[in-house]
């Protein structure tokens, strides 16, 4: 009698138990070599496109909503904003030379870095050659399209250097 009754209870005690909980799946592993990688890809195209004077080329870099924050400018809030200051820098500037050298990097995911670092950059204005150094801290997003873009800049000149 115990085996049928015990079977039986069994049986119901299953049947009443709430649904397995499926573990949830673990998020992607972090590529931190591959996305440090593709942050550099992204500043060696902004060297290019700086140092071939073409504003568009930079702007493209920016993702739609990013903002901009610099010294002597407003606060710079998607690309519209971002291109009323580029542009006319652009205009009045020759950029000849742009290093950007990373202090620190923060991969937190696959689509998301935070960034430090140095920046030189030399251009002509007004027939005289001028180097600026300074510093950024930035974020950087892979957005849906899987290009890096720009969503933060904040960048500030410690100096300037002017040659005659």
């Amino acid at each position: 009698m115990r085996g049928p009754f015990a079977a039986l209870a069994m049986a119901i005690a299953l049947a009443c138990a709430p649904p397995a909980v499926e573990p949830a799946a673990a998020p992607p592993a972090i590529d931190t070599a591959g996305v440090t990688q593709a942050i550099a890809d992204l500043w060696s195209r902004m060297a290019t496109a700086d140092t071939a004077n073409n504003p568009d080329g930079v702007l493209a870099l920016y993702s739609a909503d990013a903002r901009v924050d610099a010294p002597g400018t407003p606060a710079m809030i998607g690309r519209a904003a971002i291109d009323s200051t580029l542009r006319p820098m652009y205009a009045m500037r020759d950029y000849t030379s742009l290093v950007i050298t990373p202090a620190g990097t923060t991969v937190l995911s696959n689509v998301l870095v935070y960034q430090r670092g140095t920046y030189t950059e030399s251009y002509i204005e007004k027939k005289k050659s001028s180097t600026e150094y300074g510093r950024y801290a930035t974020g950087l997003v892979k957005e849906a399209d899987g290009q890096w873009r720009i969503t933060y800049m904040m960048a500030f000149p410690d100096s300037t250097v002017q040659r005659r």
